[in-house]
């Protein structure tokens, strides 16, 4: 969400050798169907997961540029058609190669991105990623039931399995009720397994955060991890802004901008760029 919902506030501009002109209503809605920002939102997710982003183009202007176009999503696009693997390597695959939701695409109506060649997220983060998420697991398992793993022992006459059933429920009901147990001379109760504090999960979650932060290029503040001895204050925040926009967003802008302002979108001569002049005015005077 620091990516894609921070970048999605920013407007599309046009520019001809630098200088700033009409933008076409095409930057400004790019799709008939959903807003400006969920598109945005939308092609930056998957760029940022799957390396890649796709745009079919649905609509074109008189002179053959974009004026309307759906986002295709990487689970619903296939590059090459998997009839094709394993093909001949002197055998040219054929010229439209695009299949989106089992259908075959022009390849001219396909406005792919790229990204960094790193596989994305889901690929090169795959470690940090699951991590966090048993972290998370771990915490809900512990949430639901705050207290290590408890065995009942029975001392006497090994019980039927529906009185087992109903004892075990009658257990869990009486816990959720009352923090205090009665135990008759055949039943103990012990506990195995370990205690939230035991296993550290507040100090790993925020490890795992400081992870994903790493990953993702951003700084730990931006994902709600501390680090002993920062601080987050209104005179640097500005400051932290600037340092979110040039070392953590600019890079993914820039795949998205330069992409856009290619001849087969943009007329010769013309850029793309995202508009980012209220994101660093430092009061909501300037703003």
């Amino acid at each position: 969400k620091t990516y894609t919902h921070t970048i999605s506030a920013f407007p599309l501009r046009e520019y001809r050798y630098d200088e700033p002109v009409v933008a076409r209503s095409f930057l400004g809605m790019p799709s008939k169907i959903y807003p400006y920002a969920s598109v945005i939102q939308r092609t930056l997710s998957d760029l940022l997961m799957y390396d890649r982003a796709y745009w079919l183009v649905t609509e074109r202007t008189f002179d053959g540029y974009p004026s309307s176009i759906e986002v295709m999503r990487v689970e619903d696009v296939i590059d090459t058609p998997p009839v094709y693997v394993g093909i001949q390597e002197n055998y040219q695959p054929p010229a439209d190669p695009f299949y989106y939701l089992a259908r075959q695409v022009p390849t001219r109506d396909v406005i792919k991105f790229y990204g960094s060649g790193e596989g994305g997220w889901l690929a090169n983060g795959a470690t940090a990623i699951l991590t966090a998420a048993a972290l998370e697991s771990a915490t809900l398992m512990y949430s639901s039931t705050p207290i290590p793993t408890v065995a009942l022992k029975n001392s006497g006459p090994d019980l039927p399995a529906e009185q087992v059933e109903a004892l075990l429920n009658a257990w869990e009901e009486a816990r959720e009720n009352r923090g205090t147990a009665y135990l008759n001379n055949t039943i103990d109760a012990q506990v195995m397994g370990f205690s939230a504090r035991d296993v550290a999960l507040v100090e790993n979650k925020n490890i795992a955060a400081i992870a994903i932060a790493r990953l993702a290029n951003l700084d730990p503040v931006w994902v709600g991890a501390a680090i002993p001895g920062s601080s987050l204050t209104y005179s640097n925040r500005t400051d932290l802004y600037r340092g979110l926009l040039d070392t953590a967003l600019r890079p993914v802008m820039s795949l998205v901008e330069q992409r856009l302002s290619m001849p087969d979108v943009t007329p010769r001569g013309r850029t793309i760029k995202f508009d980012t002049t209220a994101f660093l005015r430092a009061n909501p005077t300037e703003t």
